[in-house]
């Protein structure tokens, strides 16, 4: 099917989640170093130094004959490159629903081993497709563009002003068999999670308390969105939760047959344009990593129904949260990008919707969140269950399958977002989004 030409995706019996992109492709940087001599020096990486967005930098003024003539650009005003900082967009893809259900970009400053992780939740509006009645999805956008990563890409930069310079995509196969390989991944699990879609042969059962989830039920918890007030937003902040956990414990736990055990599944499921050079260069800064260095955050916007009060959820970003975001955490230049050149043609929002066009114009605030303040203090998830909403009192117990001790925490007195079964998230033959909740 050519997405491109077609208003809708094909209906798949199965709907997998995809999980915790980031995750992988670290892993992979650190294969790399394995599978190459350990005595090899890597060169730094060439990073194409162009400018991707138009910067609007170029003044025209007319001579004496009236013709006009480009002004030269004010040495302050250049976009110059900061060397040693470099961008990347990650996307789990989905071969059996076509759709890429986890969108991050992130930023390693391999000066100072900080690295930033923004995800995009996968309802995120995004005109890629400018045909009337299109899907509109973030999570369907590598459909539109026919798998093409580079094209995916180019969007993203032109329209948030950033510059990629890697990308990757994975197929998830193989992240139960990854997590079993490291022995399983301790964490505290917040709530009960029980959620059973038969259709998608999805089965989630999980107990509250500290415990090691091994491949099935990390799977299951990072798939879990049913019980959270934001729904998918609630879920973008668990991955959280296991991706600091994840990291943790692989750091903890590297060895030279575990790498090459984890390598093996990697690197059958790894898309990208990074050379072997680049792999073992940024592994060696990757190596080194510790928690406070890293930083993760959800692009800011609010929920609403296409039609208002009907029809398919989306996501819309806020435009000045968002731009603040990006300058602070994903900006490869000396100079930040003025509001001026940002978005320039509301990509990120429906121009003609009011309701849409309101939340893209107001300011919407986005949490933060740092390695080790995870890892030590959690994140709270408001619940649509009061009972759900608990924080662990001890951090240093020992791991125990069964739950421990916690203190509650009164859950937020909030309306829960209606849920979308993740099947009918896909437009059907007509054109038009399912609106079955």
């Amino acid at each position: 099917m050519n997405y491109r030409n077609s208003n809708f995706m094909p209906k798949k019996e199965k709907h997998y989640e995809v999980l915790i992109i980031a995750i992988f492709t670290i892993i992979a940087i650190i294969v790399g170093i394995v599978i190459v001599a350990k005595n090899f020096s890597p060169a730094d990486p060439t990073v194409d130094t162009d400018i991707p967005f138009h910067t609007g930098d170029v003044e025209t003024d007319t001579d004496d004959e009236g013709n006009k003539v480009d002004q030269p650009i004010k040495e302050e005003e250049k976009y110059v490159r900061k060397e040693g900082v470099y961008n990347f967009l990650f996307v789990g893809y989905d071969k059996a629903a076509g759709l890429t259900d986890v969108n991050m970009l992130a930023q390693f400053d391999t000066n100072t081993g900080a690295i930033n992780i923004i995800q995009m939740p996968r309802d995120t509006y995004a005109r890629y497709n400018s045909r009337e009645g299109s899907y509109h999805k973030m999570n369907g956008a590598l459909g539109y563009f026919e798998r093409d990563l580079g094209d995916l890409a180019d969007f993203l930069e032109k329209n948030l002003c950033i510059k990629i310079d890697y990308y990757g995509s994975i197929n998830l196969v193989a992240f139960r068999n990854i997590v079993d390989i490291i022995g399983g991944v301790e964490m505290y699990v917040p709530r009960d999670m029980k959620y059973e879609d038969p259709e998608q042969g999805l089965y989630i059962n999980l107990k509250k308390g500290y415990q090691t989830l091994d491949g099935k039920k990390a799977e299951q918890f990072v798939r879990f969105r049913s019980g959270y007030v934001n729904a998918d937003i609630g879920r973008t902040d668990a991955q959280k939760l296991f991706m600091t956990a994840f990291m943790k414990k692989f750091i903890d736990s590297i060895s030279v047959s575990m790498l090459t055990q984890v390598g093996t599944e990697v690197l059958k499921h790894v898309e990208t344009n990074l050379t072997l050079n680049e792999f073992i260069y940024f592994g060696t800064k990757v190596l080194s990593l510790d928690l406070d260095k890293l930083t993760m955050m959800t692009l800011p916007g609010n929920s609403v129904r296409e039609y208002k009060t009907s029809g398919t959820w989306y996501y819309v970003l806020s435009r000045s949260a968002m731009l603040s975001s990006i300058n602070q955490y994903l900006n490869v230049y000396s100079r930040d990008i003025p509001d001026s050149i940002f978005d320039p043609d509301k990509m990120f929002t429906n121009p003609s919707v009011d309701y849409m066009l309101e939340i893209y114009n107001t300011d919407s605030g986005s949490d933060v969140y740092v390695g080790d303040e995870v890892d030590e203090d959690g994140i709270y998830i408001p619940a649509t269950k009061p009972s759900s909403g608990t924080k662990p009192v001890v951090k240093d117990d020992p791991v125990d399958t069964e739950a421990t001790e916690t203190e509650p925490i009164e859950p937020e007195e909030t309306e829960p977002y209606e849920e979308e079964n993740e099947e009918n998230d896909i437009p059907d033959e007509e054109g038009s989004p399912d609106d079955e909740l």
